[in-house]
């Protein structure tokens, strides 16, 4: 990755995420806290109907889909993050990965060998040079993936990218997550949460479901309660990843209704 000789946050990207993260606190977004703890099972299956089956780009319609085999994450770093930040950075994603691991109940590990879902913070000029790292560290991504990523705008403050096994009944084969060095810490770890859970099965961005981070309104900082229960029942032992909307929708809506949410 090109070699910067300061952190991300010093230019003028920077300061236009500290404006971003301004107009939206001051209009009450981004909260920090989880939302209500109570919510309507068949409102949470709506919501995972929006989420988790389908698609932020592309078909509307779309198979769950989930890590089947366990998760091995890793975290890289372009050179225009300086290490105090790096220190931070991996603190902040270690603890989330086993938070994601407790709510699913499934394996993810951070800091494994052979990494199948790697995490990178870089900067604008690290971003759009990106394409060979992706297509060497990323089993399976397409071109397509790699011009998107490259390519991400400005006013686009993270992303991921998930990659299916051949046969889609055996679920993810591998994802990266894109984190821009630019923010302020509360929009990074606000990315870190989304992306990182995206990443995990739940990949669409929307604008009905609250509270919700995955809403397109940014109210939201981190992942709520409503989010949690997303994520749980997407790994309950009755799913499992190709099934359509049709198969899985009357589980999940079987999944809420008896788990006391």
């Amino acid at each position: 990755m090109t070699r910067l000789d300061s952190g991300g946050a010093n230019t003028p990207l920077g300061q236009y995420y500290r404006n971003m993260e301004a107009g939206l606190l001051s209009q009450g977004g981004l909260r920090q806290d989880q939302g209500p703890s109570a919510l309507d099972p068949a409102y949470l299956a709506e919501s995972f109907r929006e989420i988790a089956l389908s698609r932020e780009y592309g078909s509307r319609d779309a198979p769950l889909m989930r890590w089947e085999d366990p998760v091995r994450m890793t975290l890289r770093f372009g050179n225009s993050v300086p290490p105090s930040q790096r220190k931070d950075i991996t603190r902040s994603i270690r603890s989330y990965a086993g938070r994601l691991e407790r709510i699913s109940g499934h394996p993810v590990q951070f800091g494994a060998a052979a990494p199948n879902y790697v995490v990178a913070v870089v900067d604008e000029a690290e971003l759009r040079g990106l394409g060979p790292w992706l297509r060497a560290n990323v089993p399976g991504i397409s071109n397509r993936a790699v011009r998107a990523i490259t390519a991400m705008p400005q006013g686009h403050m993270c992303m991921v990218v998930t990659v299916p096994q051949p046969d889609i009944r055996d679920g993810i084969r591998s994802a990266v997550a894109i984190v821009r060095a630019e923010h302020t810490p509360l929009m990074r770890q606000s990315c870190i949460e989304e992306e990182l859970a995206q990443g995990m099965g739940l990949p669409n961005d929307c604008k009905g479901p609250r509270p919700s981070i995955f809403n397109d309104n940014e109210e939201y900082a981190v992942l709520t309660r409503h989010d949690e229960l997303l994520l749980k029942a997407l790994y309950a032992p009755e799913l499992h990843s190709g099934m359509r909307r049709e198969q899985a929708l009357p589980l999940v809506e079987r999944i809420f209704a008896t788990s006391g949410s």
